[in-house]
């Protein structure tokens, strides 16, 4: 029986390492009264994923950071990491900006610095009718 609850251990505290060292997630959290998107940015501004998320609902992003052997000339040697997650508003305003998120950290909109607001959309002007006829009585 000790011998199983070793291997157990062993076996969890691998997986752990593993998954632990590959994995470049955060957790995007919504907590304002808007509807926002959650744009995800690597560290040199490279565009890696866009969320919609409703209000105090969250979602995880994850990208893998796994080292590959292919070699590429001219391929810059930047890190993807810290991300930058840019909070937007459905009227196309900004909410928030996050700056240096780090892997495995909690991002959340109103923790981030900017306005936190969203103005309303703007509403749409009433066309004109099709005809200008008037209906006779």
């Amino acid at each position: 029986m000790r011998w199983i609850g070793i291997f157990l251990w062993a076996f969890l505290l691998a997986q752990g390492l593993y998954a632990g060292t590959n994995d470049g997630g955060i957790m995007l959290l919504n907590d304002s009264p808007f509807i926002l998107t959650a744009t995800i940015q690597a560290s040199d501004g490279t565009f890696l994923g866009q969320f919609s998320i409703q209000p105090k609902q969250q979602t995880n992003f994850t990208t893998n950071l796994t080292y590959t052997e292919y070699q590429h000339p001219g391929t810059p040697e930047v890190s993807l990491t810290p991300y930058t997650v840019i909070w937007q508003c459905p009227s196309e305003g900004f909410y928030s900006m996050c700056t240096s998120v780090s892997p495995g950290s909690l991002c959340s909109a109103n923790q981030c610095p900017g306005p936190h607001f969203c103005s309303p959309k703007p509403k749409n002007k009433e066309d004109p009718p099709a005809s200008t006829l008037e209906k006779k009585k």
